[in-house]
């Protein structure tokens, strides 16, 4: 296949087809000038593409009007989840206990994100809504609003989370997170589940300060940190989030090559996808969730994966233990080969008859 001539890497710098934040790129691009032929074209393009806005606002209008449909059935299910009896458990849906919970931790979006503390908390939440930042424009964005029974753990009676967005690149449907806004929690005293306390070490010694035992507070992983924070392009990122990428990026380096905005990008862009799992899948069937029926079967590939994974890391634990093969070297020595599920190789075979000559004899 002919390889692209010097004209056309200039005609692909002109079109944009360029790499995001390549600023001599982008001096190209501005300094050079459309062939008649190219601009022509790109007029033809700029008037199917203002069909295709014409056909995107229809569209926003249908979904609008379908939505309005749905929510009295979202408003029953609501109702029936908070019926309570006398004597039934007094959680967010007495009902059915653990109701959002349990349909949450049945998503993959958030099987790594609540953790074993945020479950009590998470038994309040009564019921998850969903709305357009703006009616006309779907991708502008949306909210949602998380509705929490009066609990032990925070004040707070609704937790609003919004997702600001715009569409980067209409050619490729390509949509960019602008702002992620939410409520700050009211935690109660003594409560917060973001953080736990640790010992302080006491520096001196005697049996006096021994007993003296200080105590701090560091944060650690939990669904109420990770799901409910603000972010924005251009703040400075904390060091427990850079640590939280850090083990999603599998990275132990201080720094890995990319610039905070690149960094705050990536978790913005994740978290807007954890985002579309509540407003799309979660809250319009979360029964199914609830049920287990609409979870999404593993691929036998993937869980093949996981299981070498996990045998790989035994064995290097294994390797760690073991003392290391005798001989000249220093080295370590080598791993035994696993040995075949079924049946014994050729080679095999023919140590075990030396072996045999070696006894005989």
């Amino acid at each position: 296949r002919p390889q692209p001539s010097q004209s056309w890497n200039t005609f692909v710098v002109a079109m944009g087809i360029v790499k995001k934040g390549d600023k001599e790129a982008d001096k190209q691009a501005e300094a050079f000038e459309d062939p008649p032929m190219v601009k022509q074209l790109k007029e033809l393009d700029d008037k199917y593409l203002d069909i295709e806005k014409e056909y995107q606002r229809e569209v926003q209008k249908l979904a609008v009007k379908y939505t309005e449909l749905q929510q009295p059935l979202l408003e029953e299910r609501k109702k029936i989840l908070l019926t309570s009896e006398e004597d039934g458990p007094k959680t967010g849906t007495p009902a059915l206990s653990s109701f959002w919970l349990q349909a949450m931790q049945n998503h993959p979006a958030f099987e790594d994100i609540i953790q074993e503390w945020d479950e009590p908390v998470l038994e309040y939440l009564q019921d998850i809504e969903k709305s357009y930042v703006d009616d006309t424009d779907g991708d502008a964005g949306f909210k949602l609003v998380f509705r929490f029974a009066a609990n032990p753990y925070f004040t707070n009676t609704e937790l609003k989370k919004e997702y600001k967005t715009e569409m980067s690149n209409p050619y490729c449907g390509d949509i960019e997170v602008k702002e992620i806004k939410c409520d700050t929690i009211e935690w109660q005293t003594g409560k917060d589940v973001t953080v736990e306390k640790v010992a302080k070490k006491v520096k001196g010694g005697g049996a006096k300060k021994n007993k003296q035992k200080k105590e701090k507070e560091e944060p650690r992983p939990s669904f109420f940190r990770e799901f409910f924070r603000s972010l924005a392009p251009g703040q400075p990122l904390s060091e427990d989030l850079k640590e939280e990428l850090r083990g999603q990026l599998d990275s132990d380096e201080e720094d890995d090559g990319e610039d905070d905005d690149q960094m705050l990008e990536y978790i913005m862009d994740g978290d807007h996808d954890i985002g579309l799992a509540v407003r799309d899948q979660i809250i319009p069937f979360a029964v199914r969730f609830y049920t287990g029926e609409a979870v999404p079967d593993r691929d036998d590939d993937e869980d093949d994966e996981d299981d070498e994974d996990f045998d790989n890391d035994d064995d290097d634990d294994d390797s760690d233990d073991e003392p290391p093969a005798k001989g000249k070297g220093k080295g370590k020595g080598k791993k035994a080969p696993k040995k075949k599920e079924s049946g014994d190789s050729a080679d095999g075979k023919e140590s075990k008859e030396k072996a045999e000559e070696c006894k005989q004899q």
